[in-house]
This record gives C-alpha cells, structure tokens and sequence, in this order.
C-alpha cells in the first residue's frame, strides 16, 4: 500500500478538503456531519454515529460515495499518557460499502492518515478500538501499522434490541449506572462479552515520555 501515491485535494481557495488514490479510484472529502451521521446510522454496526466528531468524511469510490469516516476526540482523551488533549484524536467510526475492491479499508486509512498530517499539524496520534464481541479483531488497524496497546474487557451494555451502550454514555443519559436500575429500564440488559482492542498509529515521531498505557 505504501507504494501507492495518494495526493490532496484542494477546493477553489487552495484549501485542502480531501486526499485521493488516483489509481485506486478512492478518495475521501470532508463534509458535513449530517451526511457521515445518516450514512453511519444506515450501514454501520452500532448505528449509532460519532456525537462529537470534529471531522467527517465521505469516502469515494469512482466518484461514487461508498462510504463515510467520523473522527473525535474520544471520551477520555487526557488519559492517553504523553499527549495533551489537542493533540490525540480517536478513529470512531469507518463504513465502506462491500462493493469497493480489495484492501480498500488500508488504501481509506491511509488516505485518512495524510489528511490529518497535513491538515491537523498538532495532531500526534490517532487512536482507535476493535470490538471483539462483534467479532473485530483488529486485522485492518495491524495492516495498516497501528500498535495494539491494551486489551480491555468490554465494558459495554447489550440491550435486547442489541443496542450497544457505553457505561459513560449510560450515566449521562440517566445520572447513575446501578445494575437494579438498568435491569428495570432496559429489560434483559447484559453486559457485553468480549474485549476491546485498543490501537494507536503515530501521526507524528513519538517521544520518549509517550507511553503505551493508560493514566
């Protein structure tokens, strides 16, 4: 993939707004949330899109849109050790429609890894998850030289309706995460098997006080 040649793409003002694989035919373009949250609500597992996205993306194949990106901040930034909050942003959410060729998920991170180089300067790191209760195991992120820097076990709520909730989300949504009051409103909740994986890729060099662990 590295031989690849991927290029900007520049709006009327010089500004760059994507990156492209000219012989690939992929490329990704920054858009407004609302398009990246309607194709994700549709098509991506969770069906839930990004609540705090600060760039969303619509990927391209043969001028087509097949697919879209969401990247945050994350939760929890300030507990990535060695980086200050602006400084680590986290890959949320990805949806390629099948129909795009072989290894278009590297060719898309890749695209998306020039993209925050060039437009995000004081970006350092991109950090993202593999669920594996739903059967994520990180091939694409190892495929795309990220580093698996901890294994978590899942901290997820499942509801019946197989709705996956996040126990930060959860007490904002209702002030507390006490099992009896959950069982109460969500019947037949239960707590996600599995482990999320958790992947970093160095936009920039790393120094030697950033860490691979949590703070």
């Amino acid at each position: 993939m590295g031989k690849l040649k991927k290029h900007p793409i520049k709006d009327w003002t010089g500004y760059i707004v994507g990156y492209e694989c000219k012989k690939k035919e992929i490329k990704i373009l920054m858009c407004e949330k609302s398009q990246a949250d309607t194709i994700i609500s549709k098509n991506h597992y969770s069906k839930k899109p990004t609540q705090n996205s600060f760039l969303n993306m619509l990927v391209y194949y043969k001028n087509d849109v097949k697919g879209a990106l969401q990247i945050g901040y994350g939760i929890q930034p300030e507990k990535s050790n060695g980086f200050k909050k602006h400084e680590i942003c986290e890959f949320d959410r990805m949806w390629l429609d099948d129909i795009m060729p072989k290894f278009s998920e590297t060719i898309t991170l890749s695209l998306l890894h020039n993209f925050l180089k060039t437009r995000y300067k004081e970006l350092k790191a991109i950090i993202s998850y593999s669920d594996t209760g739903v059967g994520n195991n990180g091939t694409i992120y190892k495929a795309s030289n990220y580093e698996l820097i901890d294994k978590i076990k899942s901290r997820f709520y499942v509801t019946q309706y197989g709705e996956r909730i996040h126990p930060i989300s959860m007490w904002h949504r209702h002030g507390t995460r006490a099992w009896s009051f959950l069982q109460k409103k969500y019947p037949n909740i239960k707590k996600a098997d599995g482990y999320q994986l958790k992947f970093i890729y160095y936009l920039q060099q790393k120094t030697p006080t950033q860490t691979n662990g949590e703070g």
